[in-house]
């Protein structure tokens, strides 16, 4: 075939992608399926729990941060049942952790956090350094689960 019937059957063609190309869409399947949104199941806490954490929480004011900070206190409320560590080890992991997770994104944005954190921590072991007991596992853990609660509600 010459060029010049070449570039016309490549014109018309594309001239007729042009004019039907909401029905050829339409034909076409979408390839992306539709992902149901996650959802972030916590049981709701006792009285109690919810005014210890409420105070902590209330500080988050950005809603991404909070989701962000829910979802990493609800991981850590169920894997503090197996640390066998001491309180001082407890606060050195929750505060690296928080440092490899959001970086230096959440450094000193809301005031009064980290100590509220501590508080909840001290509320249940106290100021003296000392390994923890399984009670005191299953109360931080009901705690920060309370606190990712909080924190999404």
């Amino acid at each position: 075939m010459k060029s010049s019937t070449i570039r016309t059957v490549l014109g018309l063609l594309i001239i007729l992608i042009g004019l039907f190309l909401p029905q050829i869409q339409e034909r076409i399947p979408d390839l992306i399926p539709d992902t149901p949104t996650p959802s972030i199941v916590i049981e709701e806490p006792t009285q109690e729990i919810k005014d210890k954490t409420l105070k902590v929480a209330e500080k988050v004011t950005d809603t991404k941060d909070r989701l962000d900070l829910c979802v990493f206190n609800k991981v850590f409320s169920e894997r503090v049942l197996g640390y066998d560590a001491d309180v001082q080890q407890l606060n050195d992991i929750y505060t690296e952790s928080g440092k490899i997770l959001f970086k230096d994104s959440l450094k000193g944005k809301y005031d009064g956090y980290g100590t509220g954190v501590i508080s909840l921590i001290s509320e249940i072991t106290g100021s003296e350094n000392h390994k923890l007991t399984e009670e005191e596992k299953q109360k931080i853990s009901k705690v920060f689960s309370g606190l990712s609660w909080s924190l999404i509600n």
